[in-house]
């Protein structure tokens, strides 16, 4: 019955406070505008005065695209960029390509441009995270923007320390436990004749990696809640104060991620359904496919807002009862 109260507690807070929604949209937003822009600036070099752009016209031109990503066809030598760019990246495409990076251990792979423009992101998380958990363990205060703020600016550095934390963990799991654990894979299937083995190893290694970041996600999460409604100073002690929480309460906070995380895997479905694929060619089908790819942002923000909202319901609910 805690998960149930926390999972609905944690949406009703979301709903209570919409406007954190729209801070992080225009954020997220504002930091990828100089990607978009660069991104168009290739486009347009790519194309100059070709007829390329009547063949895109009439849907996606994989000829032309093999010659942009690889940094051809007047690219300006900037494969990294353009190699985001393409087919897949239209639709559910990306999530799966991206989960499937993750899993792999190589997220961190991508290209440079995209990968600073990930760490201002989290860096705009970390800014955020103060006054968003202040407001959700807090949901009877005045929810002015000037209180809001100063959470934000009281709790930045703090959030920072422990982002470093988080990456290190993250980068200690791929460096020592996801890559070895594919080479081996490669190695122990390389002679190999029956597919049924293959599969059942690269699943288990797969489990394995998901078991983890899934552990040190709940981890640095109720890490993250701590600093906030405990006050805490230490990004470390709270690292230690979140594996805490775990290990006390493994089923709660494990069956309440679980269930959120049923929220987003059927709001990934729901949006594979409706979201067009890239052969969109006209101006009200592009419209389209732009407006549906904003509100599954949205939708997103607020998925992951519940996660927090839900999770620090937990944590305050399981602390009173001691």
């Amino acid at each position: 019955m805690r998960i149930v109260r926390s999972f609905v507690a944690g949406l009703e807070k979301v709903v209570q406070f919409p406007s954190l929604i729209a801070w992080l949209y225009l954020t997220s937003v504002l930091l990828t505008v100089p990607l978009a822009l660069s991104m168009r600036t290739l486009l347009k070099d790519s194309l100059g005065s070709s007829l390329v752009h009547e063949n895109l016209r009439q849907g996606f031109d994989m000829d032309w695209y093999g010659e942009f990503s690889s940094g051809g066809a007047g690219n300006s030598g900037s494969a990294g960029l353009a190699d985001s760019f393409g087919p897949s990246v239209v639709g559910s495409l990306p999530i799966l390509s991206n989960l499937e990076k993750l899993i792999d251990g190589e997220i961190l792979q991508a290209d440079g441009t995209i990968l600073l423009a990930g760490l201002l992101f989290l860096l705009a998380w970390a800014f955020f995270a103060g006054g968003i958990l202040d407001r959700y363990a807090h949901p009877n205060e005045p929810p002015t923007r000037a209180r809001f703020f100063s959470q934000n600016g009281e709790y930045f550095f703090r959030f920072v320390r422990l982002l470093i934390i988080s990456l290190l963990f993250y980068w200690g799991i791929f460096r020592w436990v996801a890559n070895p654990l594919h080479d081996w894979l490669e190695d122990a299937t390389r002679d190999v004749t029956q597919e049924k083995t293959v599969i059942l190893f690269t699943l288990l290694v797969y489990a394995l990696v998901a078991f983890l970041l899934l552990l040190v996600s709940l981890v640095l999460d109720y890490a993250k809640i701590a600093l906030v409604v405990e006050q805490r100073r230490s990004a470390l002690l709270a690292c230690l104060r979140g594996a805490r929480f775990v290990l006390v309460h493994p089923g709660s906070a494990l069956g309440l991620y679980l269930l959120l995380a049923a929220v987003s895997l059927l709001l990934v479905w729901l949006y594979s359904l409706v979201a067009p694929g890239p052969g969109q060619s006209g101006t009200t089908t592009i419209l389209l496919a732009f407006l549906v790819g904003q509100i599954y942002l949205i939708a997103r923000l607020g998925l992951k807002l519940w996660f927090l909202a839900g999770q620090t319901a937990l944590f305050q609910s399981a602390e009173r009862r001691g």
